[in-house]
């Protein structure tokens, strides 16, 4: 656990008590301070739950706000009223003062692979590092691994609006495109919390900005003009010799050269890339039987993110939809060539259908059991090589709790109609 310095005796309201909420009550409460907390959806909590009508306002330190929390509650409202500090789980984490290198990566598509990949080849050089943030654990819930090693941390745009305390020894903003619009207000709001990155690197800190995409170029021009001798920039020309099952290789890049400028060769990255699995629902090859693969990548909730798994295989029969982001799924129309017939489910069908009908054969199947049974079906004669592909360009909101639900339902489904 992380414990904050100087906190002993503060008041601090805790607004939201999901992971980093809980996480970081313990740590708050280890370093001595007080806490008032509350979550509007009354979890079952070990922590008290403390109406904020009833909450110490005339003596209140901080209020902590957990991610994706809008920033037009009540609560917050009543704080910036009354000129109380708004901080959040990542702020208690940078006040814990950590002697490891810290490191953050964000990005709208790939934050998770690439945070995992980098902790990966850390550990596989024999140096202790942790990993966590908006992956996995929360960031107060990680062990300092000292002065020579690392601490990994994936940093979501919510979490990048309200931290303020952050200190970095590096950072990654992998691509920006939109996202989240409903929570920001507007495609701006969401490009400046990914730029807040770069207001946390300390003197002279790396800084890996993505030249692939529109919105990417314009912030990275946008943090040259202020940050000029940090600032390298990611290309898609460069080239290395992957191994065969390495997908998302921009990410891998990423990865490499940023853990080149922190002492670990890029010699000594590529071998570790080859024990690399990768992380579930993320291009996961999860299953092979005779002609078929099958691929799990739910966690592709927007389009942009589906088309690195449609680049990635050949022959696919594609399921696509859920609850549709911004522009639906036109993001994926240039790379629809590998892609046989797609089977379209959830509230975004008709609306993907239209998008794509004039590209390739659609099927709206509204679920996933009848797509793959009709997939099932229409490949059972086929001759070539068949992926069977869940890559949805959508969130999961409308059918599932979440898309690690959304996977696993698809890989139970997949192992009962194929035998396997």
């Amino acid at each position: 656990m992380m414990v904050p310095k100087n906190i002993n005796g503060k008041k601090v309201g805790i607004l939201g008590l999901g992971i980093s909420g809980r996480s970081a009550a313990k740590s708050i409460l280890a370093g001595g301070g007080e806490i008032y907390a509350y979550d509007d959806n009354h979890l079952n909590n070990k922590i008290d739950f403390i109406d904020p009508k009833n909450w110490p306002w005339d003596i209140l330190d901080e209020i902590l706000v957990s991610p994706g929390i809008l920033l037009s509650h009540p609560v917050i409202k009543k704080a910036r009223s009354l000129n109380i500090k708004i901080i959040n789980e990542i702020d208690i984490f940078a006040q814990s003062l950590p002697k490891a290198k810290v490191i953050g990566v964000t990005g709208t598509n790939g934050k998770s692979s690439t945070s995992s990949l980098i902790g990966h080849i850390i550990d596989y050089n024999d140096i202790n590092v942790e990993v966590g943030g908006n992956i996995g654990k929360a960031a107060t819930s990680l062990n300092d691994p000292g002065s020579k090693g690392f601490i990994v941390l994936e940093l979501s745009s919510f979490q990048l609006v309200t931290c303020s305390q952050l200190k970095l020894d590096g950072a990654i903003i992998l691509n920006i495109t939109p996202d989240h619009l409903d929570w920001h207000g507007n495609i701006k709001n969401y490009v400046s919390a990914k730029k807040r990155i770069a207001s946390f690197l300390k003197a002279k800190a790396p800084l890996l900005l993505s030249s692939n995409d529109n919105l990417s170029k314009k912030a990275s021009k946008d943090l040259q003009k202020k940050n000029k001798n940090i600032i390298k920039i990611y290309n898609k020309n460069d080239k290395y010799n992957f191994p065969k099952n390495i997908s998302y290789r921009e990410n891998v890049i990423f990865a490499i050269k940023l853990l080149s400028t922190l002492g670990i060769s890029e010699k000594k990255s590529l071998t570790a890339i080859n024990s690399f699995k990768g992380l579930p629902h993320r291009m996961e090859l999860f299953a092979k039987k005779n002609k078929f693969l099958f691929i799990n990548d739910s966690k592709a909730t927007n389009a942009e993110a589906a088309s690195e798994a449609l680049k990635s295989f050949k022959n696919i029969f594609w399921i696509a939809g859920g609850k549709s982001k911004h522009n639906g799924i036109k993001s994926s129309l240039r790379y629809l060539k590998n892609v046989k017939k797609c089977y379209l489910i959830g509230e975004s069908s008709s609306e993907f259908f239209d998008q794509l009908k004039f590209k390739l054969e659609c099927n709206i199947s509204g679920t996933i059991d009848k797509a793959l049974l009709q997939i099932f079906k229409d490949t059972i004669y086929y001759n070539e090589e068949v992926t069977v592909l869940l890559s949805p360009a959508a969130s999961s909101y409308d059918q599932f709790v979440n898309f690690e639900k959304r996977g696993e339902t698809f890989k139970e489904l997949v192992v009962k109609i194929w035998s396997l």
